[in-house]
């Protein structure tokens, strides 16, 4: 098809345009297929990233549109499915709906996980595109507001997924919805989520900056979102090596913390913050502070009392706790607990914990002849196959 052609003539993958448009490579598979076309807001950047007009991208995909069936050679083209609404209460109670699906996606994805969300939080971001390209004035501002949920949403999934570039480019668009619909709470949580993505290059500066700009950003914070902000804060505090100051907002953390065992976000965005969560982010600090010896203690202590929904937190605690064992010198459990983070990073798609899993293979390699880091190593290498 003449799509891939330019394509790979402007030097492209699928997999980087994927990226640099927001979309997965499987949606580019079925453009250059013919399957589906690029939805109207995505063309402008589509042409620009291909190196051609808004007008010459159009006859590309006028050229495809028009394949018809040729004997052995079958049409691919479909009938427009586009969403016709106007404001009103028929809009209201789309958007509702959406706001119900989003709940339950966060709770599959607690769950079960990133790969199997965020298809559809990717979906339901193409339909809320299509209600903002028809939206009034009148209607505009709630599909906004539930565009930026939902952007959130996308962010954190490839983060967990280890996507980076993508979960950058989701979040700024969040940012952009959030303050777009005024709202202060939403963009808010987008620059906590902002300061959790800074975390990885380890400027404690920056993921304190961001974890700052949330808090001011909304003044009037629920009690879930305090909670989650004075953990982050904690640590950034930790990567600075101030271990007082660190504790101090845990424990304020403490004043805020919720009960949640549904994982479905229905009591706001930081409603993961229970009291357990708290002290496994503790444990987390000590870790960062080199203080394995105490991680290991609260981790063991708290781990027990993770609400069961949270099954991927359980999975990235683990391999904290098995990057625990390992810098005290402790390579059999070590391995024994990096087996089960294994076997929990591959049932959620979660890179997070994948990464803290081989980082713990790579710390164990001189310990192959006892029987457990033999038995992980090997399930680590049939993984990366």
């Amino acid at each position: 098809m003449r799509l891939a052609q330019q394509r790979k003539a402007a030097g492209r993958s699928q997999a980087s345009l994927a990226a640099l448009l927001g979309v997965d490579r499987s949606t580019v598979v079925r453009w250059e297929a013919a399957e589906t076309a690029p939805q109207p807001w995505l063309r402008p950047n589509l042409a620009a990233a291909l190196g051609i007009t808004a007008h010459e991208l159009d006859g590309l995909l006028d050229d495809v549109s028009a394949v018809a069936d040729t004997g052995d050679r079958v049409s691919h083209s479909r009938p427009s499915l586009s969403i016709r609404l106007s404001d009103g209460p028929r809009l209201d109670t789309v958007v509702e709906h959406l706001r119900e699906q989003w709940h339950l996606l966060v709770k599959t994805d607690n769950l079960l996980g990133p790969r199997h969300a965020l298809s559809g939080v990717l979906g339901q971001l193409d339909t809320i595109n299509e209600l903002l390209a028809m939206a009034g004035t009148v209607g505009r501002p709630q599909v906004v507001r539930l565009a930026a949920q939902y952007a959130e949403s996308a962010s954190w999934l490839y983060e967990d997924s280890g996507g980076a570039a993508e979960a950058r480019h989701w979040s700024g668009r969040a940012l952009e919805w959030a303050i777009e619909a005024d709202d202060p709470l939403m963009t808010s949580w987008v620059l906590f989520r902002r300061s959790q993505q800074a975390v990885p290059g380890g400027c404690a500066a920056q993921v304190l900056g961001l974890a700052g700009a949330a808090r001011r950003a909304a003044p009037d914070l629920l009690p879930p979102m305090r909670a989650a902000l004075d953990q982050q804060e904690a640590q950034g505090l930790a990567m600075d090596g101030d271990e007082s100051a660190a504790h101090r907002k845990l424990d304020d953390a403490h004043k805020w913390a919720v009960t949640d065992v549904a994982g479905d976000a229905r009591t706001g965005h930081g409603s993961f913050c229970t009291a357990s969560y708290i002290e496994v982010q503790r444990a987390g600090c000590w870790l960062t502070l080199g203080r394995p010896d105490r991680a290991i203690t609260l981790y063991e202590a708290t781990l027990p009392g993770l609400p069961d929904v949270y099954r991927r937190d359980r999975g990235v605690a683990l391999g904290r706790l098995a990057s625990a064992y390992a810098a005290s010198g402790e390579p059999e459990p070590a391995a024994t607990v990096a087996t089960e983070a294994l076997g929990i990073g591959q049932e959620v798609g979660s890179e997070r914990t994948l990464g803290l899993v081989r980082a713990v293979g790579t710390k164990l390699s001189g310990y192959r002849r006892l029987p457990a880091v033999s038995q992980f190593i090997r399930e680590l290498a049939m993984e990366a196959r």
